[in-house]
């Protein structure tokens, strides 16, 4: 989920507790989909890259299973939280770097191969062409999966995510209709076959679940920014998005259908060497 635009559209939208929202409020990606990725592990022996990883929530759930995992973010704060969940659950084969993926052509002499990239729900602040072309190098031979963990609260049809909607519009303006985690697949799928990676292919499940207002508020405030949402009005934001959820589901409770999909592209060595 996201309330921004674009790469760049502020100077640090994940900075400050921002960050610490979205190591405790965003989810875990699913089983089926970590055991679908490890395919590409070969045993253990395999080098896997996390661009966008920001608090490493899929980095944390594949590395494991690889021999060495590197975490690419521009965000200080969001490696800050990642690295404290490394130490916490004491994995030792990860590394961090801070930068972007329009500084991926700088690195890449000193990033070395990939057998598997990821990018989990953040291809949308990127330029496409450019990120997945360098990846397509990067990732010679390997995989590169760009992945999607849910979809925007506030567009679900339920009268929680209505009411929802009613409280950030408020306070943010008016929120669009599309899906931009639906947007971003697409494109992510029609660059790749632009590009010519050698096989482009689908992933998702679907699931239900039932959410509290503890979880919406803290989902919605891992992502806004400080200047959005500021921590001294947040008790206030808390109280909006309760009293808005309750008038319509007294419990404070309400279902939520989960959508974790993924474009997953496969590189071809002898392209990329053209």
């Amino acid at each position: 989920m996201g309330v921004r635009g674009s790469e760049g559209s502020a100077a640090r939208p994940f900075a400050g507790d921002t960050s610490s929202f979205y190591a405790r409020y965003r989810r875990e990606y699913p089983d089926e989909f970590v055991a679908r990725l490890r395919e590409f592990s070969h045993g253990g022996r395999a080098r896997l890259l996390d661009l966008g990883c920001g608090t490493g929530q899929l980095l944390l759930q594949l590395a494991p299973f690889f021999e060495h995992a590197l975490g690419i973010d521009p965000e200080p704060d969001m490696l800050r939280e990642a690295k404290r969940a490394v130490r916490e659950r004491s994995i030792e084969n990860v590394e961090w770097l801070r930068g972007s993926s329009a500084e991926l052509q700088e690195l890449e002499p000193v990033l070395g191969r990939f057998d598997l990239v990821t990018i989990g729900t953040a291809f949308h602040f990127m330029e496409p062409r450019a990120t997945l072309n360098a990846l397509q190098r990067l990732a010679a031979d390997g995989v590169v999966a760009v992945a999607y963990n849910g979809t925007p609260m506030w567009l679900h049809p339920n009268p929680g995510a209505k009411a929802l909607r009613s409280v950030l519009e408020t306070r943010l303006g008016q929120l669009r209709e599309a899906d931009f985690t639906a947007e971003a697949l697409r494109t992510a799928e029609d660059t790749m076959r632009d590009l010519g990676y050698s096989q482009v292919e689908r992933w998702e499940r679907t699931t239900a679940e039932t959410i509290d207002v503890d979880f919406v508020v803290g989902h919605i405030l891992s992502a806004t920014s400080t200047d959005q949402i500021p921590p001294a009005q947040r008790q206030e934001f808390a109280r909006e998005v309760s009293s808005a959820i309750t008038a319509v589901a007294p419990s404070g409770r309400m279902a939520e259908t989960v959508s974790v999909r993924a474009v997953i592209g496969h590189t071809d060595h002898d392209r990329t060497a053209r």
